[in-house]
């Protein structure tokens, strides 16, 4: 993994949040969050539409991105 792609790789990973219908743990994708696409329960097939109204999930996947770069920039530095 190489600091460049360490947010999509972030973006691209799975959460698994609960059926707001019936509770079931439905998995989705941070970027499809970012995204607001809507995704069906495999149990009693309730549309779940994404959303991250403040922006909390692509602005951690940037400032975790900006700590990455920072600490190779420092690492980098040490081997100089």
């Amino acid at each position: 993994m190489t600091s460049g792609n360490f947010r999509l790789e972030l973006l691209d990973s799975d959460i698994e949040v609960p059926c707001p219908s019936c509770e079931y743990p439905v998995w989705v994708r941070l970027v499809e969050v970012v995204a607001r696409c809507a995704v069906l329960c495999p149990s009693c097939r309730c549309r779940i539409w994404l959303t991250d109204a403040d922006g909390s999930v692509q602005n951690a996947a940037s400032e975790v991105q900006d700590a990455m770069n920072a600490l190779m920039r420092e690492l980098g530095g040490m081997f100089k």
